[in-house]
């Protein structure tokens, strides 16, 4: 049995899409967990009246998205059968998959297994754009790129040259994680990590345990990549950009990055200090970058 969860938040629209997608897979043994934060704009309802057989629990507006996967998480704890082979599929509700991807999520469990599977995605609005293809990950310098860039970020180049890729860290976006995982190193960390980062906090914590982090090829995420938090990426201004270093939607959070390299990295403060450099340095080349004559 997987168990999808899905934290939402007044994107009545995105998770009713999500949830059509999810309602024609041809894997058919899953249930759908919808941790609905505070959502005002009728979400429950129309969750209730067109998808009846989605469970949806209640928050109050402060869970974010860590402590809202948590609860998906135990409510899956408690009521899957011990007996059978049990997952956790971690996914965003600003997304759409094909029919067949929890198939082949499952299908590279059982050839990679013990593991934990991740998804690629691709722009929604230009699935020919590769967004993500897994990571390097490196805990002294805070150095690490994105894989994708092997691939000068074309989703038939990524297809043409592989199946799956082993990454250092998975994203929450389509992660199949089996259930006992969660036995052994613990839930995602919502006290540390209340929204950002807790994601690739849990993927690093289950590497150093052994499992192996793979983002098997076929499974397709088409990412909305407009309804994501702050994206620091984009052109943003320099407000903007010292904003994130305090919002609780910006992955640039201090407190968070702290928090990360404290709990994981080989030289703790050296770390955070080349992390917050490596930051700082790319809003800057991406400022120059625009200023020069075309």
């Amino acid at each position: 049995m997987i168990s999808i969860i899905i934290p939402v938040h007044n994107r009545l629209e995105y998770t009713r899409q999500c949830l059509a997608c999810l309602a024609v897979q041809t894997y058919r043994n899953f249930q759908i967990i919808v941790v609905d934060d505070g959502s005002t704009d009728g979400t429950d309802i129309m969750i209730n009246q067109e998808f009846p057989d989605v469970v949806v629990l209640r928050g109050d507006g402060n869970l974010w998205w860590t402590e809202a996967t948590n609860w998906g998480i135990r409510y899956a704890q408690q009521h899957q059968n011990k007996q059978d082979a049990n997952f956790i599929l971690t996914l965003n509700d600003d997304t759409r998959v094909e029919p067949d991807y929890l198939q082949t999520m499952i299908d590279a469990y059982r050839e990679h297994k013990p593991c934990l599977v991740g998804s690629v995605s691709v722009n929604s609005e230009n699935p020919e754009k590769l967004e993500y293809a897994g990571s390097e990950f490196e805990l002294y310098t805070a150095g690490g790129r994105h894989l994708a860039e092997d691939y000068n970020y074309s989703y038939k180049e990524l297809v043409s040259r592989k199946t799956y890729v082993e990454s250092g860290s998975l994203p929450g976006r389509g992660t199949l994680i089996p259930l006992d995982t969660f036995d052994h190193i613990g839930l995602y960390d919502s006290k540390r990590f209340m929204h950002y980062m807790s994601d690739i906090e849990f993927s690093v914590r289950a590497h150093k345990a052994g499992y192996k982090l793979i983002v098997n090829v076929p499974s397709l995420v088409y990412e909305y990549t407009e309804a994501t938090g702050i994206q620091v990426e984009r052109k943003i201004t320099l407000k903007e950009f010292i904003k994130g270093f305090t919002s609780i939607k910006s992955p640039t959070n201090l407190r968070v990055r702290y928090n990360f390299a404290i709990a994981h990295s080989k030289t703790k403060v050296i770390y955070f200090c080349c992390d917050v450099g490596r930051i700082c340095a790319g809003f800057l080349l991406r400022k120059i970058k625009l200023m020069k004559p075309l």
